[in-house]
């Protein structure tokens, strides 16, 4: 990440002169002060990327400036300059954060290697953080699975030829198809591996802070606004940025994505610096963007712009034996996530799950997947029993009637089934699902807890099991 915002703190004026008009052709904006009093006045107006200051302020050793900065600005870095080589000071100083140390008289050369090796480790931290939120959020935690049917077998050699340029690349497809991991696989493949990959959820953030989101902002831009905020753009920077579900684009901030993406720059909220950046872009869309630009929901010109390499993705209905391999693969990753031995699929399964449309596609079918895995017996076959499928066999449609009803739902309500049939017998319900009575205790004292009715939900629930 670029450096931006210096704030020099140094009482000899022909010091911090010097240093100022150097930073300044380095391209850095620079607020010199000669004070500790002018230091506090200046970081209470504004933010900081980068403190450099003398280790000797008017009020002494600058420790407990440092402890004050880190309670007002936390994240702004530090460097130290000093004509006296204190051990005790340094060590002091590199406890409370300080990224480097240099001794006065400054040279030139070694200043601008430290703020090299800051920006790069700001780079790394912001790429760590995105890549640890990956690890975590992932929906494939090994290599993905694309299976055999032949249209997605042509997704896999476009993405092998795409995935080495820098071609901005629309995925398109229902929700749920593996738009993400068509992404991802792109950017694995891609000369900026090395590099952040930022994914931004357009559909999950509010109107009125996507821009924010973006670009950043500066600090007073807005109400709220109470510290500068780097946006997912500038995050980006030299490496990838993931526009999921960018038909929810409001038309008000389509221009300023297109000059982002055609310019490579752009200017935070409140601010009135052009930030450039290196970007490639890839986006996805669950929606027919034609038929938006036709309805004047969503710009031609960003259309034509992100549409430089369209990748589209089947609907798992249309994929045949591929719903076959991806049962197998999601069962073995659940049984083994939850630590449940599962002997494979009864062919009743096999015929239930083969002739379902899956309106929500690969994803539904993870989800209906790992609820059987949870709810089934131990050591026994996935039976056409075990799956809860809320649409009928076939069916086609883009969009599901409702929302599939969670795990901790299917949980409640298989218990109430069990305990209804077993006219309440928590040990024989216990046994029937291969959890312990303290297990059922545990949870009818949950659904109390909620005011739930355990009996009006087994009669709700009767004919799903």
């Amino acid at each position: 990440m670029k450096i931006d915002r210096i704030l020099l703190i140094d009482d000899d004026d022909n010091v911090r002169r010097g240093l100022t008009e150097h930073l300044k052709r380095e391209g850095y904006t620079v607020l010199g002060v000669s004070s500790e009093l002018q230091a506090r006045e200046a970081i209470e107006k504004e933010e900081f990327d980068l403190i450099i200051s003398d280790l000797m302020l008017t009020n002494g050793p600058c420790i407990d400036f440092l402890r004050w900065v880190r309670q007002t600005q936390p994240r702004v870095q530090f460097i130290i300059m000093t004509g006296y080589a204190s051990i005790e000071t340094a060590i002091e100083a590199l406890r409370l954060g300080v990224f480097d140390y240099l001794l006065k008289p400054i040279n030139m050369r070694e200043l601008s290697m430290a703020l090299q090796r800051l920006e790069t480790y700001e780079t790394l931290r912001i790429e760590n953080t995105y890549l640890k939120k990956e690890l975590t959020e992932s929906l494939y935690q090994d290599q993905p699975v694309w299976g055999k049917c032949q249209a997605m077998q042509e997704v896999v050699k476009l993405i092998d030829r795409v995935a080495p340029t820098d071609a901005t690349v629309l995925i398109q497809g229902e929700s749920g198809t593996g738009k993400e991991v068509v992404a991802c696989s792109i950017f694995s493949k891609s000369t900026r591996v090395n590099q952040p990959f930022v994914k931004v959820n357009c559909a999950a953030v509010p109107e009125a802070l996507l821009e924010s989101e973006f670009f950043g902002h500066e600090r007073g831009a807005f109400t709220g606004a109470i510290q500068r905020r780097i946006g997912r753009f500038e995050m980006a920077n030299n490496g990838t940025i993931f526009l999921d579900e960018i038909a929810e684009i409001p038309l008000s901030l389509q221009v300023k994505l297109l000059r982002a993406i055609q310019q490579q720059e752009f200017e935070r909220i409140g601010g009135n610096k052009t930030i450039k950046v290196n970007i490639r872009i890839l986006a996805a869309t669950n929606r027919d963007l034609k038929e938006e630009v036709r309805r004047g929901r969503f710009r031609e010109d960003l259309y034509y712009r992100l549409n430089v390499v369209p990748i589209v993705l089947p609907p798992l209905r249309e994929r045949g034996q591929d719903i076959e391999i991806f049962s197998d693969y999601f069962l073995k990753r659940f049984a083994q996530k939850h630590g449940k031995n599962i002997l494979g699929f009864t062919p009743q399964a096999r015929a239930k799950l083969a002739s379902y449309g899956w309106p929500g596609n690969v994803r539904e079918l993870q989800n209906v997947i790992e609820r059987a895995v949870i709810l089934a017996i131990p050591n026994s076959h996935l039976d056409a029993s075990d799956f809860v499928l809320t649409g009928s066999p076939r069916e086609t449609g883009t969009w599901m009637s409702g929302p599939l009803p969670t795990i901790e739902e299917m949980e409640m309500r298989l218990i109430a089934v069990m305990l209804k049939r077993t006219g309440n017998n928590k040990s024989q319900a216990a046994k029937q699902l291969g959890v312990s009575v303290r297990t059922i205790r545990n949870k009818l004292e949950e659904y109390a807890a909620k005011g739930l009715n355990i009996n009006a939900i087994a009669d709700a629930s009767e004919g799903m099991f």
